[in-house]
């Protein structure tokens, strides 16, 4: 059994495309620090990556189907890029009883069943080369409005411009957190989350729309008023290269507090 027929036989090609590609750019990311060790590439790679998916696998809207086969895929391409987390591994052994009980995919996968978590078992064998990132694109356009979800917290950007050609967007934070997706009321003629650019990020791998981890959501398409704000001043940077994962990390030191401006979505 090998990875790749294992995600094959999950029938979710755009889910663990997403995933598969984001892997291989974070994976790279942290691999390019010389003398880390394997540890702390681990621990670099593994709890933003959690973190992100968890916005699907707490998601009331979302299917137990579409959740197991998510487990079955985060803890496969995990063990492909040499990582292993144990909660992970553990809950997508549940996932793949789960879904030979619900009859969710082929009679295939249920046969292979026990070689599938044979390998998942398995200690997973180190990468011994930087994976190959995929091309940066994004179909996001200037003027469009977001939402990225963050711990069960809710903060809306606005894209500003495209960075090359669609390569990906410079998008500035409205202030306020909100405890659910905030829609266009909620933002109009809201500042800026900090002055002088600080609020301003270029943010690599922004690409899959709709996002399958359900972490950004549109909110609304080509709006012509951004938040407002402060300009930065002549020699201060203009924005802030980020990147889908390291975005979280930022939005966390950006915002505190408890959220705001908003109902729970329930």
């Amino acid at each position: 059994m090998r990875h790749q027929q294992i995600l094959d036989k999950l029938a979710a090609r755009g889910l663990v495309r997403a995933m598969d590609e984001e892997l291989a750019r974070w994976v790279k990311h942290q691999m390019l620090h010389p003398g880390r060790s394997r540890a702390e590439i681990e621990r670099g790679v593994i709890p933003p990556v959690l973190l992100r998916w968890r916005c699907l696998l707490d998601a009331e809207d979302i299917g137990a189907a579409t959740k197991n086969v998510t487990r079955v895929a985060l803890a496969t391409l995990l063990h492909t890029y040499g990582f292993q987390d144990p909660g992970t591994t553990a809950g997508a052994l549940e996932a793949v009883d789960e879904l030979n009980r619900q009859v969710v995919l082929s009679d295939a996968f249920e046969r292979q069943s026990p070689e599938i978590k044979k390998l998942l078992e398995s200690v997973p064998v180190p990468l011994t080369r930087r994976p190959r990132a995929p091309r940066t694109l994004s179909f996001l356009r200037a003027g469009d409005v977001i939402s990225f979800e963050l711990s069960g917290r809710f903060h809306a950007a606005f894209v500003r411009e495209m960075s090359g050609t669609n390569e990906f967007p410079v998008i500035e934070f409205y202030a306020g957190a909100f405890t659910r997706p905030p829609t266009w009321a909620d933002l109009s003629g809201r500042a800026a989350a900090a002055g002088r650019g600080r609020a301003r990020f270029g943010v690599v791998g922004l690409t899959h729309m709709p996002d399958p981890a359900r972490q950004v959501l549109a909110v609304e398409a080509q709006r012509p008023h951004p938040p407002h704000g402060e300009e930065p001043r002549p020699g201060e940077g203009l924005w802030r290269l980020s990147d889908l994962m390291s975005l979280q990390k930022d939005v966390s030191a950006l915002f505190g507090g408890s959220p705001q401006g908003a109902s729970s979505a329930g």
